[in-house]
């Protein structure tokens, strides 16, 4: 009798195959970044122009601070955001975009599209709200479990 795979290790496998995915539509097209820093540039972006606590984008990335600094320092040395620290708190640093990052957000935003395209078009409209339905609730049952203890 086979076996069906595990749900838990087909989500992983998503989510690698579809950092793979955007890393290879991100290599080809030449923008010179890695599918996290150009989440951690999207995430910027959103916040509207205003700074952003450094904390918020290891909230936001759901990586350790030490990863997001290494992060914040390759989209800093490219130019494409500038680091302070807060004049409040001055063991907070802060982040905002540069020009040039907001123009590298806008140059590959449709790269990103096309990504979440490639997630969906095997699926039709119900099956996709369906989706999105099941993995809210996983999340939030995972979220559930690693916040308990």
């Amino acid at each position: 009798m086979n076996t069906p795979p595990e749900i838990g290790r087909m989500i992983a496998y998503c989510s690698h195959i579809g950092r793979q995915c955007i890393d290879k539509l991100l290599r080809n097209a030449g923008y010179g970044i890695t599918p996290v820093q150009s989440r951690a540039l999207v995430y910027l972006s959103c916040q509207g122009g205003q700074e952003v606590n450094q904390r918020d984008l290891e909230r936001e990335l759901h990586l350790k601070p030490s990863t997001v600094n290494g992060i914040v320092d390759r989209l800093e040395d490219k130019g494409y955001l500038i680091r302070q620290t807060s004049p409040a708190d001055g063991r907070c640093r802060l982040l905002r975009l540069t020009e040039m990052g907001e123009e590298k957000v806008a140059a590959f935003h449709a790269v990103l599209g096309e990504t979440s395209r490639f997630y969906t078009d095997c699926l039709s409209e119900e099956e996709q709200v369906q989706l999105r339905d099941l993995l809210a609730r996983i999340i939030a049952n995972l979220e559930s479990e690693v916040n308990n203890t």
